[in-house]
């Protein structure tokens, strides 16, 4: 085995294609590179919001607000301090609104120029196949998830900073370092390289490992020396600063902990999530949006046998790092060390769901890709004639077939119903896909479908809270509110903290006339969440039924403060308004609800009422 390094024969490019080094044959590549992404990627055309788009963008009420900005990059009301994604976002909801098609526009754009970019860093790095690794990248089906999910942006965007950072770093250790104005420039490529990541972390804090890989990029091509280590601890410090931060902002939500698991099984789950991803970045199937949830136990002896692999694995390329070359070692490294975030040794929200994703392993995906692609092109410099030209067959039919899963891949997410058929398809034990694709069906009024998905749901595990709380709304919805309560009341048990649970079995009491528990379920609901404008606007609804009628108006107020567009709470306040004969203010919050929402049939219906009213008091008073 040979160690990764320039190509063979002179005058071709590291990927084996011949380039005469020329800057417009390299930018023919890039464009095709470019071709290549939004020719894979036609399918997202059709695709909409997804899960948690809503959470992240559309209801986000700071990508609505006109300060959004600040507050995205200087408070702390975001749920994660990913303030470049956010603001990308800002600016693009000025520009698209609800229509998704923009978004995913942008996130392909975004996606070529990694591609591009991740090119330039391999031939900058002397990888062969330099070229083809960055089709190949292109084109993967594990990228879709990273691509066709708009949430997913930040992905995209720390991953565009992070090669941007690798670059700049590789320009600045090929300086040379005389005194002088060269020296300083040197310095400002390094300094750019840093500001560069400072930028990827604002992305996402899943690049927090650089500075181990621009340590193993220099240990790569030279032995580590104190300078090195000097020139690198920048990049740790803002490392280390900016996953605090990130750390701090996770901590809000209330679910944090996703689960509860001890170092050992943390570890054990660890070695086999790279032997996973390894897998799906070589066998690129079946790939699912929630992946079937490990049953990690150290007591199980086949769990010691991913990271038993692992160890041996490293071993056995440290030991043979003379003979094979330091390249098969970097690259082993890099993949393990650019999916250590996403092991499972903190949790994020997701991992109560699957402790893997197709997301996670985006990243880590440029080390699994780059060793193949630099073997196929040493392989093909010692080939001439027919079978040189059959390999380039071989390795166009592969990068087209892989475009075509990618294709068919973005399929799924044309819309959440389909996302969520698909996921239970390859997934049939995965609840969360279910109650999700109940609250779609919901959503559409297909209230028993909802239901019969729920029943399931709730077979495959009777313990998932959200699954019966679901059902507690389809069976609301169906009129049978004595079994919604009991359905409430059990989520409860199993999740005591569960907010949307108390919201709801506070309606379902405040449709029975039991206002007093319905207002205890809704001060439950904002024990747990103060700012939940659901729980402060039907809180509203039931002090309004107790007469309480200066408290209602208080939460009707406090739910606008928080969602300026809360149409509902636009609603009721302009009801209040009506009946204590501010007709005028009542007016205004009826037409600001239907501006919001102009299905409110009733909003329409008091709207018509109030205005007939004045008219007909502005006649009687001769106005």
């Amino acid at each position: 085995m040979r160690a990764l390094g320039p190509s063979s024969r002179p005058g071709e490019s590291t990927a084996g294609i011949p380039t005469g080094g020329t800057a417009v044959r390299n930018w023919a590549l890039g464009a095709l590179l470019v071709v290549a992404a939004f020719v894979s990627y036609a399918g997202v055309r059709r695709a909409g919001f997804i899960w948690d788009d809503d959470v992240f963008l559309t209801d986000n009420p700071l990508i609505r607000a006109a300060d959004g900005l600040r507050r995205f990059w200087f408070t702390g009301e975001p749920i994660d301090y990913w303030p470049l994604t956010s603001s990308t976002l800002w600016l693009e909801w000025r520009l698209w609104g609800h229509n998704p098609l923009g978004y995913h526009v942008t996130n392909v754009v975004l996606h070529a120029v990694e591609s591009v970019l991740m090119w330039r860093v391999l031939e900058r790095l002397r990888v062969p196949g330099a070229f083809l690794a960055a089709a190949i990248f292109t084109v993967h089906p594990v990228n879709v998830e990273s691509v066709a999910w708009i949430t997913q942006r930040k992905n995209l965007m720390a991953m565009l900073f992070y090669l941007i950072s690798i670059l700049l770093f590789l320009r600045a250790d090929e300086s040379p370092r005389p005194q002088g104005r060269r020296a300083w420039a040197a310095d400002a490529w390094l300094g750019l390289s840093l500001v560069a990541f400072v930028l990827a972390m604002l992305g996402k804090g899943s690049v927090a490992m650089l500075p181990v890989i621009l340590l193993g990029v220099v240990a790569w091509r030279r032995p580590l020396a104190r300078p090195d280590w000097l020139r690198i601890a920048p990049f740790f410090a803002a490392s280390a600063v900016l996953v605090v931060v990130n750390l701090n902002f996770t901590g809000h939500a209330a679910d944090a902990v996703a689960r509860s698991a001890g170092p050992g099984e943390r570890l054990l789950g660890a070695g086999a999530a790279v032997w996973f991803y390894l897998y799906k970045a070589y066998v690129p199937l079946h790939l699912a949006f929630v992946y079937p949830m490990w049953a990690v136990r150290a007591s199980d002896p086949r769990w010691w046998l991913p990271i038993g692999a692992a160890l041996c694995l490293t071993a056995l390329l440290w030991l043979q790092r003379r003979r094979w070359g330091r390249g098969p070692l970097f690259a082993w490294g890099y993949f393990c060390v650019s999916l250590f975030p996403a092991m499972g040794f903190t949790d994020v929200y997701f991992m109560r769901y699957s402790l893997v994703a197709d997301h996670y392993g985006h990243l880590a995906l440029m080390g699994a890709i780059a060793p193949v692609a630099a073997g196929f092109a040493i392989w093909r410099g010692r080939l001439a004639g027919a079978l040189r030209r059959a390999a380039d067959v071989g390795c166009l039919a592969l990068v087209a077939g892989l475009g075509w899963l990618t294709w068919q891949q973005c399929g799924m997410y044309s819309n959440l119903e389909s996302l969520w058929r698909t996921t239970i398809a390859r997934n049939p034990e995965g609840w969360m896909a279910y109650t999700n694709l109940a609250n779609e069906l919901l959503a559409e009024g297909r209230v028993k479908e909802a239901e019969a998905v729920c029943r399931t749901a709730i077979e495959r595990d009777p313990n998932q809270p959200e699954a019966r709380s679901t059902l507690g709304i389809a069976l609301g919805n169906e009129g049978r509110i004595d079994e919604a309560i009991v359905e409430y009341r059990a989520a409860i048990a199993l999740k005591p903290r569960f907010v949307e649970a108390y919201n709801n079995l506070g309606n379902a009491l405040l449709r029975k006339g039991r206002l007093e528990e319905a207002i205890l379920n809704f001060q439950m609901a904002l024990y747990y969440k103060p700012r939940g404008a659901s729980a402060l606007n039907n809180l509203g609804a039931a002090y309004l039924g107790e007469g309480r009628t200066n408290d209602a108006v208080n939460c009707f107020q406090r739910a606008l403060a928080i969602r300026a567009d809360y149409a509902e709470a636009h609603v009721n306040l302009g009801v209040v308004c009506l009946r204590s004969g501010r007709t005028d203010e009542g007016i205004g919050h009826l037409r600001r609800a239907l501006e919001i929402n102009p299905g409110l049939i009733d909003a329409r219906e008091r709207l018509a009422a109030a205005l007939r009213a004045r008219a007909e008091a502005r006649r009687a008073s001769g106005r």
